[in-house]
Order: C-alpha cells, then structure tokens, then sequence
C-alpha cells in the first residue's frame, strides 16, 4: 500500500442524486470499500446528507457526493493535500450537462448535435432529468417543467453503455475508436471513475450523449472495484 495514512474515507451517494439507481450506487461502493479492507485499508462510510469534513487522521477519499455542499467540503480536502476519487472538478464538469456538452465540442468528441427542431432530448443543466421529446411542441412543454433546460438533438441508432476507470476499459468490448475516444474523453475532463451512454449509428459511426462520474458498473462490478482499489492503493 502506497498511501502514508492508509484511513480512507467512503461518501456514500444521496439518494436524490440516485434516481431509480440507490441500491446499485451503494453496491459499488460497498464493494470497492471491501477491496481497499482486504489489501490492508482502513476504511469507513458516512453519507453525502450527513458528511461535513474530511477528518484530519484521512488519507483518502473515495466519493459520490454531488451536492455542492459536500463538494465544498471535498475541495478543502483536496488543498490540503488528500486524495479524492473523482476530483471535485471533474465532478463538477460531469454535473452541468452544459459545460460537458461545451467540453465535447470543443475537443472534437462526437455527442449529439445542437438542437434545431424536430426530436430532441430536454436535460437538467444541474439535474437528472432527461426526457425525450418527439417533436417541436413536446420540447417547448418538456423546458417548461425542467429547471435549466438544455435542449440537444435526437441521435437515432443502438443504444451503448460504457463503464470504464483510469487505465481500464470494462464495456462494451469490439468497439475501439469508442474506447479511445471515451478514454480521451476522461482525460479532458481530468476524470478517474466514469461511465455514460452512446449512440451507436446505422453506418457505424458514434455519439456519446451521457457521462457520468462513478456510475453503478452494474455488470462488471467485481472488476471495476479492484481497479478503483488500485487508484489508491497502487499510485
């Protein structure tokens, strides 16, 4: 084990920002928690409602907090030098679809493309809410009940889901040039712990249109787990 303080510090998700997925986000973490137990770490759990401080007797911290207080928390954490997995940053890039969307483009990622009628997607810019929209008239009554509507074009094909953690690439397997634009992905948004969503074309060409910070890996948990374990325990 390579951390001086070997305590690490689990932030359990709120269920709020677990929409249809609490038992799923917590299972991961769980089972990464019980990697870091078995290699020799010191490990306990708080959840994000009632997390405050990152205790000084800390070395690391592995969280999926989300709200701004615990981020801020975490940001004076990570000044004073301890470890968080993933970075408040990169969160915080994760958690506006805008500013991810911006990111996308502006780095030659292939996502969906802006909105300009017809079908389309209508997001929370700091929210979980996406919701379809089949035509001009569903999307103007979709912004008017989502809170900072971000509004992105219809992408039609196969539906792809991605899991992945610095260094590894867990699913799906077959597709390369998503795998290494996904992991430049990760890169640009300075991001250890992701997965997300891709369109996958009739031609066979491709557009992510979700990333997310420490998604549930929920088929390939046991693999994501030892990998995220090494994020700590092997750097």
């Amino acid at each position: 084990m390579s951390l001086q303080h070997p305590n690490i510090l689990m932030v359990l998700r709120a269920e709020c920002f677990s929409p249809n997925a609490v038992e799923k986000d917590a299972a991961i973490l769980h089972a990464v928690g019980d990697c870091l137990s078995r290699r020799g770490g010191h490990v306990s759990y708080v959840r994000e409602e009632q997390f405050s401080a990152v205790g000084r007797e800390v070395g690391a911290v592995f969280s999926m907090a989300r709200s701004s207080e615990a981020l801020a928390s975490l940001q004076h954490a990570e000044a004073d030098g301890v470890r968080v997995v993933n970075s408040t940053h990169s969160v915080g890039i994760c958690s506006s679809r805008q500013a991810l969307d911006e990111l996308m483009y502006n780095n030659g990622i292939p996502t969906a493309p802006p909105y300009q009628g017809g079908a389309g997607w209508v997001k929370s810019d700091r929210g979980h809410h996406v919701c379809y929209a089949a035509d001009e008239h569903a999307v103007r009554l979709m912004k008017e009940k989502v809170e900072h509507p971000v509004v992105t074009g219809h992408v039609p094909g196969e539906s792809l889901k991605f899991y992945g953690v610095t260094g590894r690439f867990f699913y799906p397997s077959g597709y390369p040039q998503l795998q290494q634009t996904v992991e430049r992905l990760a890169r640009q948004v300075d991001i250890c712990v992701y997965g997300g969503d891709a369109i996958l074309r009739p031609d066979g060409s491709f557009a992510i249109v979700d990333f997310n910070d420490w998604p549930s890996f929920s088929c390939c948990r046991e693999q994501a787990a030892a990998a995220i374990s090494d994020l700590l325990l092997c750097q």
